[in-house]
């Protein structure tokens, strides 16, 4: 495959030489100074000083940049799943020259640290910009100690909207069975209301995925399986990470297996169901090992875009997969519709998410990490061209990597990534040398042709 792409290669600048054409010009991508520090923007502790943060969604738009995770309401310098309990759900907001924004919230962040009347567990998983604001996809403990999912209306200023919901957030639980945990990882909305994925669960070892659909005052839909949610109780252990709604109002969700780590992929029906033209409705992705996990969604004209990782002598990798739209793995894309990159994901999970974006030439980016030679983690951007191979003329046929983005020599990842016309936006998180921070990195495609 390696010297067919080479001869391949040299065949194109063969022709585009004859035809008087110029190949495409070798790029990288650098910081941007003007932001932040150093193009690197650093949120403030969301909870206690000193504490662990971390971001999972961001929104670019023209007024600034809106990071989304949670922070520590313990002095925890990590804040890792095993300090769950003390989760701060947060947004943190960002002028466009990367500082804090002190008209949103409280001095640039909004913080919930009681989302569903628990007082633990509280954090946010994704979030979408909308006319007059955003919403925030997440959720937390409520008083019997079983999880909820929270769906929160955040005004432009970053405060709770009650013009949408009541109190500005909509508490979702036990659509399925009393005492379940509601666990949300992906938001979307169209025009009728919004749409969430995650798992519902009688313990957190037994989740099935699950999708809600729900009206615009945020009440279920009941038009949507009966009484606004799908789950799929006969298989357990698993779980939707990202959701996509495709023309006509499907449902299009990725995820995991997390029994087997089996990546997977469903569809559903626009009224509930699976659609089973889509190789059944539920389709096990393709691994070098059998282990992985289904990340990120993104949709590429008639392909199905999934990022993730998949493990290879037990390591996990980060990986794309290409599918289409029946449901079967695209043989013109990698090595039966999978491609493995050599980016590692760290152990714990939820500080592994991976993103993906596709550009107006059809190429592919992916953003998450490496293991650096000094044994730490690096935040990586990566470029694919169609075909599924990495592209040659982005920093070197590899990927992009950035390191100690808060100042400390430590660990950074990025889980969320935007495209936009003049710069990619990168968020995630970093460790400083004492804890962990939430940041945004700011980058610029740079020509080094010459």
């Amino acid at each position: 495959m390696k010297n067919r792409y080479v001869f391949q290669t040299l065949g194109l600048l063969l022709v585009l030489a004859a035809c008087g054409m110029q190949p495409p010009p070798n790029q990288t991508l650098e910081l941007d100074g003007t932001f932040g520090s150093g193009g690197v923007a650093v949120a403030a502790d969301a909870g206690a000083a000193g504490s662990g943060d971390a971001a999972y969604a961001i929104v670019v738009d023209a007024d600034g940049i809106l990071l989304a995770g949670h922070g520590c309401a313990a002095a925890d310098p990590t804040c890792w799943i095993s300090a769950s309990n003390s989760w701060v759900a947060a947004a943190w907001r960002f002028t466009p020259e990367g500082a804090s924004d002190p008209g949103f919230a409280a001095s640039g962040v909004f913080q919930d640290a009681d989302a569903a009347g628990g007082g633990q567990a509280n954090i946010i998983f994704d979030a979408l910009g909308r006319p007059g604001g955003f919403l925030l996809a997440g959720g937390g403990k409520n008083a019997s100690g079983d999880l909820d999912a929270v769906l929160w209306a955040l005004a432009e200023d970053g405060e709770p909207d009650p013009t949408t919901f009541a109190s500005g957030r909509v508490v979702v639980s036990d659509l399925v069975s009393a005492g379940y945990h509601d666990f949300v990882h992906a938001v979307s909305k169209d025009a009728g209301g919004y749409w969430m994925a995650g798992g519902v669960g009688s313990s957190a070892s037994d989740y099935t995925m699950a999708v809600w659909r729900l009206q615009a005052d945020g009440t279920p839909d009941t038009n949507f399986d009966g009484d606004g949610v799908f789950n799929d109780p006969a298989h357990s252990m698993e779980y939707v990470s990202d959701l996509a709604i495709l023309p006509g109002g499907a449902p299009l969700a990725v995820g995991e297996g997390y029994g087997a780590r089996q990546p997977l992929v469903w569809k559903l029906r626009p009224e509930g169901g699976f659609d089973t033209t889509f190789a059944g409705g539920r389709v096990e992705l393709p691994t070098p090992e059998g282990s992985g996990a289904a990340l990120a969604l993104a949709l590429d004209g008639a392909k199905v875009l999934v990022a993730g990782c998949a493990s290879i002598a037990g390591v996990p990798h980060l990986a794309l997969w290409r599918l289409t739209r029946d449901g079967t793995p695209d043989p013109e894309f990698g090595s039966n519709g999978l491609r493995v990159l050599e980016g590692t994901s760290p152990a714990n999970y939820h500080d592994g998410l991976v993103d993906l974006a596709v550009d107006e030439q059809g190429r592919y980016w992916l953003v998450g990490g490496v293991t650096s030679d000094a044994g730490d983690l690096d935040m990586a951007v990566w470029r694919l061209l169609p075909s599924g191979e990495l592209d040659p003329h982005f920093c070197g046929g590899g990927p992009c990597t950035f390191d100690n983005a808060a100042g400390g020599y430590g660990d950074d990842w990025g889980t969320a990534l935007v495209l936009t016309q003049n710069a990619v936006y990168v968020g995630g998180w970093s460790w400083d040398g004492t804890s962990r921070d939430a940041v945004v990195w700011k980058l610029g495609l740079v020509d080094t042709s010459r």
